[in-house]
């Protein structure tokens, strides 16, 4: 065999074990912190599971459901497009939400 194409073959033995140790090095030092502790939310005073109305456009475009936060005087509003990967979240101050 060539030496020259041994060497290469060394260097890129070399250059992907390097960045294996790289990435487990940057992963035990807490770049996937989310991962590791997936209940590190932002702390909760409570849940509304209250009910929610439900509509759907005329043309089928686009669905979505509304509801007043209980006690907040808040109405939240989401859209979504059947199984699109998008939709849109609205809250708005609603004086008919007591």
């Amino acid at each position: 065999m060539n030496s020259c194409y041994q060497h290469r073959r060394r260097n890129r033995y070399v250059a992907a074990g390097i960045a294996t140790l790289l990435g487990a090095s940057l992963t035990a030092c807490g770049i996937s912190e989310k991962y590791a502790e997936p209940w590190r939310d932002a702390p909760r005073e409570g849940t509304d599971n209250g009910p929610a109305v439900v509509f759907t456009m005329p043309d089928g475009f686009g669905n979505g459901a509304t509801k007043c936060l209980a006690g907040l005087g808040v109405r939240v509003t989401t859209i979504y497009h059947q199984d699109g990967a998008y939709g849109s979240v609205s809250t708005i101050l609603d004086p008919a939400c007591k």
